[in-house]
């Protein structure tokens, strides 16, 4: 490029030599940081260059780390990118491959295609014979980058490399049939797939082209090659589970066929072909489990890549393939796996909108029914409001269970029946959590759309009226309604008004406080936590000298504008954070959690070696945002109201299930804590910790719906509510830990489960806590009052 700024030029004079003032290394951090992608495109071959010469100055290499460690996605000019493939063959190691063929995508010059190759044939021939200099296998990511950059450097290169391949993939009928489709493209389109690979060929690699990627179509050829690829394994499958081939464990597939799957799996999801939904609910189920009674798959490594390709792209059928898989699965390992893929895939589908409102209706007629018979009797399905099964006799008067008759003369219609109803619910559940996931994605409907697919589907209206939604009627006009109370819309809006799920981040505290007496008044159980939803709010102090204190750059920015506190100090169990986070779709990243959205990744500190099978108590640190991509930290207070709140709120989860969390098999407490292993002394201090600490969003949400459930104990004066607790007749229920003190004594307070169970009073959202300390309140109520635990009148 013509001309660097400040910060690029200081750093291109540091590595040429360095300069009287050589700054921090803090300054160096946040000069890489500032920097554009085509500047950091400039200086990455001055970058490779410094590391390669040993003779260079300590300073200078310190930066030139820097500057290839920098999370900003560079850019190349065709000038830009020739000097860097120069630079890279100064010195090349086997990955520098993978640096190179991703250049070639970040290329913002398309006249590299036609007439600037000549000048990276030489440098690109070495990076091809630095990758191929091992004996070793190739890895999958190394090998698909080099075909791209062989492709560059000339006939002669790219057929000793196809030689080399072919010898390695020779048992790998999948991956040659790929390899042959592969030589019919050029070298960006073999970039393209070398861009979407599993694993990156560096911790320290470019940030994915993922947006770019979504929008890549591939020839008709790789699509068709997709096709054939999952068609012939789900035909190997079907072979083994028929016996006419012998079943091996983990034998079905060689590693290179099974990344040539994972390759085909991605672009068919990415692609949202017709096709894939079909093939895939025949190959994943019958690739988690053996033919056999054994606990074993015909191949795990294509379970896993399979599973992963619908996790990042899912849709309806695909989901429902991975959660059959999920409930055949015998393999222990494979299963836990499952645990987490499935719940992501879930909430990703959010992230497209277009699949997941495209829900089949599974045969439910106009009324929202479907009926099955099985001899003598019906089997009555009903989707709304919540997905059931009951039975009917053929008069239509109702049975109180399945007669023995039909389950014996009837298995088939049965079976039928109940896999309707499992079916929906899974469907349901499904909807729901992509629904819920779309406050971090920011999805919006349209209402013409929203109104087919959501609120009048057989299926899906009963559980999306009990939402409270958000209609657009002009630019900045948004009016709630709640669809189940407000049966017609007045005025009705246009079609291609914008619809999308009310947030109380976005409300004030009158609309709030309103919204929740009304779902309480009508005693309305919403199908997830909406109008009793947390809220965040981060107090980010204002230190605008604090770049200056540690020696940053002129108009860097503070540390303290991207992060907060409010989550600081508290102690934590690592194994639960972990285990929860990962569920969660977090990662441990240089000692952090790490959780990745379209716009921005949030970072979560603990004060603690992280990784995983971590255990041990640790503080919980800062929570700071930082750009997806790179570039300038991003403002919490500047963020989305509601996709700010929602990290915040997966923060709070995270501390909230760590802090209390309760490790004892039958739920009781207390009597878990009377044991004198150095853990429950543990479990005990913490308890002890968090019962003086302030309620958090949580816990003063779980204050706000108790304050309705017991309105008539209330005003009796018999319950009343102190900082942290729910007091009753001289016991004290904490309402962050539901432990119960009387005269700051702690007591047991055994609570009868099942059958003996009392009835719970209506419960505006569901959480194990919120339920405990309700069932714990009204035992003290029924084992001190005189009367039942209905207020008095």
């Amino acid at each position: 490029m013509d001309e660097l700024s400040s910060h690029a030029a200081w750093l291109s004079a540091v590595m040429a030599g360095p300069p009287p003032d050589l700054g921090t290394s803090g300054g160096a951090w946040a000069a890489c940081a500032r920097l554009t992608p085509l500047e950091l495109g400039a200086l990455l071959p001055a970058a490779y260059r410094t590391l390669a010469d040993e003779d260079a100055h300590e300073h200078a290499r310190r930066i030139a780390r820097e500057i290839t460690w920098a999370t900003t996605q560079p850019a190349f000019t065709a000038a830009t990118l020739a000097d860097f493939y120069a630079a890279l063959a100064v010195a090349p190691k086997p990955t520098d491959v993978c640096y190179a063929a991703g250049a070639l995508l970040r290329c913002t010059d398309r006249g590299i295609e036609e007439g600037g190759r000549s000048a990276l044939a030489a440098p690109a021939a070495a990076l091809v014979s630095a990758a191929t200099a091992t004996e070793a296998v190739m890895g999958d990511h190394i090998a698909g980058a080099a075909l791209a950059v062989a492709a560059v450097a000339g006939p002669a290169v790219e057929a000793e490399l196809v030689a080399r391949l072919r010898t390695e993939c020779g048992n790998s009928p999948l991956r040659l049939a790929e390899l042959d489709v592969m030589l019919t493209a050029d070298a960006m389109e073999r970039a393209w797939i070398a861009e979407d690979c599993r694993y990156p060929s560096l911790t320290g690699t470019w940030p994915p082209l993922t947006d770019r990627l979504a929008e890549y179509t591939p020839s008709p050829s790789f699509a068709e090659l997709a096709r054939r690829t999952l068609h012939s394994a789900a035909d190997h499958l079907a072979a083994l589970h028929t016996g006419r081939v012998p079943y091996a464990a983990d034998k079905a597939f060689t590693p290179a066929d099974t990344e040539t799957l994972r390759r085909a799996a991605r672009l068919a999801l990415r692609r949202d072909e017709p096709w894939a939904g079909e093939v895939l609910a025949t190959l994943l189920p019958r690739l988690a489990v053996a033919p056999t009674a054994a606990r074993t798959l015909p191949s795990q490594g294509a379970c896993i890549v399979l599973a992963q390709a619908v996790e990042t792209y899912p849709t309806p059928e695909s989901v429902a393939a991975l959660r059959e898989a999920h409930r055949v699965v015998r393999h222990a390992g494979v299963r836990k796996k499952f645990d987490r893929l499935l719940p992501r895939a879930e909430r990703n589908l959010a992230k497209r909108p277009g699949t997941l409102l495209r829900l089949p209706d599974l045969g439910y007629g106009p009324d929202g029914t479907r009926r099955i018979p099985c001899g003598d009797c019906t089997a009555v399905l009903t989707a709304a409001p919540e997905p059931t099964l009951t039975w009917e006799r053929a008069d239509g008067r109702p049975l109180r269970s399945l007669p023995a008759a039909a389950r014996r003369d009837h298995p088939e219609d049965v079976t039928a029946a109940r896999e309707v109803l499992r079916t929906t619910r899974a469907q349901t559940r499904t909807l729901l959590r992509g629904l819920e996931g779309g406050y971090r994605e920011g999805t919006v409907y349209r209402f013409e759309r929203w109104r087919d697919s959501l609120a009048t589907h057989l299926v899906a209206r009963g559980a999306v009226r009990r939402l409270i939604w958000e209609i657009q009627y002009a630019p900045g006009d948004w009016r709630a309604t709640l669809p189940e109370a407000d049966r017609s819309l007045d005025p009705e809006p246009p079609p291609s008004a914008a619809v999308r799920l009310w947030h109380p981040a976005r409300a004030t505290d009158t609309e709030r406080r309103l919204w929740r007496d009304r779902i309480a008044d009508l005693r309305l159980h919403q199908p997830f936590r909406q109008a009793f939803r947390e809220h965040y709010v981060p107090d980010v102090p204002d230190l605008p000298d604090l770049p200056n204190l540690l020696g940053l750059p002129e108009g860097a920015p503070s540390p303290s504008s991207h992060s907060t506190d409010m989550f600081r100090g508290h102690l934590v169990r690592i194994e639960t954070v972990l285990g929860l986070a990962a569920r969660q779709g977090w990662r441990i990243d240089d000692d952090e959690l790490a959780l990745s959205l379209p716009e921005v990744t949030a970072y979560f500190g603990l004060a603690a070696k992280l990784y995983p099978g971590a255990s041990g108590w640790a503080e919980t640190e800062s929570v700071r945002l930082v750009r997806a991509g790179g570039g300038d930290p991003q403002p919490l207070c500047a963020f989305d109201a509601v996709k700010r709140s929602e990290i915040l709120r997966a923060v709070d989860l995270l501390i909230s299930a760590s802090s209390y969390a309760w490790h004892d098999t039958d739920g009781d407490t207390a009597a878990h804590l009377r044991g004198r292993s150095a853990f429950d002394r543990d479990a005990r201090q913490q308890l002890d910790r968090l019962h003086a600490l302030p309620l958090g969003q949580t816990a003063q949400l779980r204050r706000e719906a108790l304050h309705r459930i017991f309105a008539g104990h209330l005003s009796s004066g018999r319950v009343e509510f102190g900082a942290r607790h729910l007091r009753l007749d001289g016991y004290a229920i904490h309402l962050a830990t539901g432990r119960v003190t009387r005269n700051g004594d702690p007591v047991d307070i055994p609570v009868p489960k099942g059958r003996t169970a009392r009835p719970l009073p209506f419960l505006p959202y569901d959480e194990q806590l919120l339920e405990r300390i309700v069932r714990t309140a009204e035992e003290l109520i029924a084992r001190v009052g005189t009367g039942p635990s209905d207020p008095p009148s």
